[in-house]
């Protein structure tokens, strides 16, 4: 390849590079934008400190410092970051900013900070970011929230961020608790932003991530990999057709339906050529102790699969291996299914026994994977699990590790799952795991060891250190599952 010819594709190739790299945050939301690289939004003093931050967003949300006649206030510092200026802060004084939302929404926050070596010490728990209408309570008290630095050390430009929901944004603060001075930051914050609603889906997030790590050539923290709602669903797709995934009613995704993996329930007994029952023999699982896994627990009426979990005297033999005064039982598929789109109408129990939905295979010695599509604590003493919505993925050893690796996250439904039935998605993908409710995306991450067919799963355990222990008064109680449908990609 001649010299000329390489350099025009070298000149292709950092043209496209620089075409990538968004120039502007999305703008969709945006409430609240402070750019350390912009010296045109922020005021001076004589002495060149800075006495104002103003907004880019375009709301005219600006801050002014906190305490203006410090002797040594923020500072801008000329191509500190990335060939960019920075907002220097020494501790001594921060901005505030008055309410931006007074009623309650969700929230995105971004911000990208360091900590030089010279600049560490100070108090510990240094806020970048504090929103607290109720100065009572912290920040870590709804409708309070913040972003903190826990070290006093120093530490590498960092990308940090949260997302939150049912709250207001401000009276707020930028490195400091708005309540008061205590954790004034010492360090440098390059860039805020400040979205007042959820990003819906992880590419709108990417975007985000992209701008900011583009600009000032920070990683984009792992946390990133993985997306999850934050408040409702909003607007729930309609079904018309009942083939088809109630989240492409469309079919974009070219979906087929798996018959075999496939169920309504409609019978009066599950169909034994798919579905095995575990029966406490063999290398069946027991179930979790105290409660055991018996067939009786399983079966079919008015059209669902009925999964009990009650009180029970349980075999001798089974006392001795630490299982007492419960049962509930785990109906799983024999056949195993790979990619594609699984979907289950069910209503969870309204007790603390466990209502799951997920996907499983420990039948190779190194190699044996969990997806959690769903894990239900109905009814909880406190309530403190009745509306979360609990996924995960689970590895639980690979060729070279018996290592457990986790990737979970919940959302908060605005509703108890244990009052009604609801349509619950998992779509896998080679490439990507994604949730869904009532046909709308609540979680997505990204798929590291999802690589081999698992079967289907639904049980009740008793899971006393996770949801408390079950009220006898609630037993017994039912997770009811109207149908299972499966489809792949016909592509």
């Amino acid at each position: 390849m001649s010299s000329l010819r390489l350099l025009i594709i070298l000149l292709a190739l950092i043209s496209a590079t620089l075409q990538a790299a968004p120039e502007r945050p999305p703008s969709d939301g945006l409430v609240l934008w402070l750019d350390g690289a912009d010296s045109s939004k922020m005021t001076f003093n004589g002495q060149n400190q800075l006495q104002g931050w103003q907004d880019k967003s375009g709301h005219s949300n600006n801050l002014s410092v906190d305490n203006p006649a410090a002797t040594s206030l923020p500072l801008r510092v000329d191509n500190a970051l990335n060939g960019h200026s920075v907002v220097r802060f020494n501790g001594a004084a921060a901005f505030i900013g008055k309410a931006i939302r007074t009623t309650k929404g969700p929230v995105s926050v971004f911000v990208v900070s360091r900590r030089l070596p010279e600049q560490a010490g100070g108090k510990p728990w240094q806020r970048l970011f504090s929103s607290r209408p109720q100065l009572a309570d912290n920040d870590n008290v709804a409708p309070n929230f913040g972003i903190s630095v826990q070290q006093t050390t120093a530490y590498e430009p960092t990308l940090a961020f949260l997302e939150t929901s049912d709250v207001p944004i401000g009276p707020y603060a930028v490195a400091r608790n708005v309540a008061g001075t205590s954790e004034t930051l010492q360090g440098d914050i390059a860039e805020v932003l400040v979205y007042d609603r959820p990003l819906t889906t992880q590419a709108q997030r990417q975007a985000v991530f992209e701008y900011l790590a583009s600009k000032w050539s920070v990683a984009i923290p792992k946390e990133a990999n993985s997306w999850t709602r934050t408040g409702p669903l909003g607007t729930l797709p309609t079904q018309h057709n009942a083939d088809l995934p109630l989240s492409d009613q469309a079919n974009a995704g070219h979906w087929v339906l798996n018959t075999q993996l496939s169920d309504d329930f409609n019978g009066t007994t599950l169909d034994a050529s798919r579905w095995h029952v575990n029966d406490a023999t063999g290398t069946d699982s027991l179930g979790r102790k105290p409660s055991l896994f018996l067939p009786d627990n399983a079966s079919l009426a008015n059209g669902n699969l009925n999964i009990v979990f009650r009180q029970q005297v349980v075999p001798e033999k089974y006392l001795r291996l630490g299982y007492k005064g419960y049962s509930s039982a785990m109906v799983r598929t024999i056949a195993r299914g790979f990619y594609g789109y699984y979907e289950s109408r069910a209503k969870p129990m309204n007790s603390a026994g466990s209502s799951a939905f997920w996907l499983a295979w420990t039948g190779i010695a190194d190699n044996a994977t969990e997806v959690d599509i769903f894990e239900i604590g109905g009814k909880t003493r406190n309530g403190a699990f009745d509306r979360l919505y609990n996924m995960n993925a689970h590895v639980w050893a690979t060729p070279t590790s018996s290592e457990h690796l986790s990737n979970g996250s919940t959302w908060t439904a605005p509703w108890r799952f244990a009052d009604s039935f609801h349509v619950y998605g998992f779509d896998w993908r080679p490439d990507t795991l994604r949730w869904y409710v009532d046909g709308v995306l609540v979680r997505e991450t990204k798929n590291t060891h999802m690589f081999f067919p698992m079967q289907i799963v639904f049980d009740s355990e008793a899971m006393w250190d996770w949801f408390g222990v079950v009220n006898d008064a609630d037993l017994p109680s039912t997770f009811s599952v109207d149908y299972v449908k499966v489809w792949r990609q016909n592509k």
